[in-house]
């Protein structure tokens, strides 16, 4: 009988409540930390409004692309910060690196995971292959700019790019 009354009864105190509800909580905040960041990372967007006639023009997008690839153009695409505002602007270039001046060139600027924030812009010649239009107000981030040029009424460059703005 005496050795009942030494051995020592555990009680479940307001401590133990404590140290269980930080773990408890601690887990969730860590598992629903995880899954945000592979839904963010991961999430690859709307590639196309309709897959369907995308497939359909699968073969001429693949001439498209080839006929791109061969004309070896590249562009530089850039936002710029300044006291007037937030310019887009590119630099065109053919594969002898001469300046490509004669061009009518079109952009989409938003961002990477809606469509809410699109703008529509249509690039002015700058000369020297330098091409600037004005974009509206834009905070900084990520942005998805979608540039597609045409020379006489035919498309003959489209990239997809994201670039950072400060």
């Amino acid at each position: 009988m005496g050795t009942a009354m030494n051995k020592k009864e555990k009680k479940f105190t307001g401590k133990h409540v404590l140290i269980w509800l930080g773990c408890f909580f601690g887990v969730m905040f860590f598992a629903n930390g995880m899954f945000v960041y592979f839904a963010r990372s991961t999430w690859p967007g709307v590639v196309e409004q309709s897959p369907y006639q995308a497939s359909q023009n699968y073969n001429k997008t693949l001439a498209e692309a080839e006929a791109q690839n061969e004309r070896s153009w590249h562009m530089e695409v850039e936002l710029k910060r300044s006291q007037s505002g937030v310019y887009l602007e590119l630099l065109a270039k053919d594969k002898l690196n001469n300046p490509l001046n004669d061009l009518s060139i079109t952009a989409n600027v938003g961002r990477p995971t809606t469509e809410t924030q699109d703008q529509e812009l249509s690039l002015e010649a700058a000369g020297d292959g330098l091409y600037r239009a004005k974009v509206a107000a834009l905070n900084p981030g990520n942005w998805r700019i979608k540039i597609e040029a045409s020379q006489k009424g035919e498309v003959m460059f489209q990239t997809l790019e994201t670039i950072t703005l400060k």
